[in-house]
């Protein structure tokens, strides 16, 4: 019986009950304030947690990278399972060029999140201009795979020949002109000449093996390539 129906009712209380109704009414007001402060502070922490996400993106927007990685951070130190504060800083220090860091960051983001493109698109985009154009091939791949973008297509392309993997270059060169491709992020005459470069060194390899009427049929794919 709790102390206030125990006060209403017609109960005679004897001094030992007494004192363990009032001993366990203020047990439960202990954890009814504890849970009321415990609600407080995780309603406190995730105001706060949004303003440093929204001042880190309107930083970031700003250009001022070094402030939005600065306000992203403090959001990590509130919630460290959140992919986004990971992703925003890694992006941020790509826009600086600290390639390195942008990938570590970048790294754990995608390990969160699973598969988001926008961050696969731009650690693909980090290995190729650090030239690891075998890193860059296994990214753009798998965005390749997952959308129809013909900057990724090129790249892919590109990769590929930079490795001397040729046949990989035209198989993929190919598949993506014969797809419904959009061609709003790369210009399609440039990925022609990628491929045509494919064919060409493709050519040169089949025929430094011996192949040499294979060799001349990616030759006339070069040519009537257009």
């Amino acid at each position: 019986m709790s102390f206030t129906k125990a006060c209403l009712s017609n109960v005679n209380l004897t001094k030992k009950s007494f004192k363990l109704l009032i001993k366990k009414s203020f047990k439960l007001l202990s954890l009814t304030i504890a849970t009321i402060l415990a609600l407080a502070t995780l309603a406190i922490s995730k105001s706060v947690y949004s303003t440093y996400i929204s001042e880190g993106m309107s930083f970031y927007k700003l250009g001022y990278y070094d402030k939005a990685i600065e306000n992203f951070s403090s959001a990590l130190n509130l919630n460290p399972n959140d992919p986004l504060p990971y992703r925003m800083i890694g992006l941020s220090y790509y826009r600086k060029s600290n390639y390195d860091e942008a990938l570590r960051y970048l790294t754990i983001s995608l390990a969160l999140e699973g598969e988001n493109t926008i961050t696969l698109s731009i650690i693909g985009n980090i290995y190729y201009s650090q030239k690891k154009y075998n890193n860059a091939a296994l990214v753009y791949e798998r965005l390749f795979n997952k959308e129809n973008n013909s900057f990724v297509a090129f790249r892919l392309v590109k990769s590929f020949i930079n490795v001397g993997k040729y046949k990989e270059a035209v198989e993929y060169g190919e598949k993506a002109l014969s797809s419904n491709i959009s061609w709003d992020t790369i210009d399609k005459k440039t990925f022609i000449a990628t491929l045509r470069e494919a064919y060409v060194k493709y050519a040169s390899y089949l025929e430094k093996n011996g192949k040499k009427e294979e060799a001349k049929a990616y030759i006339e794919k070069a040519k009537k390539l257009n």
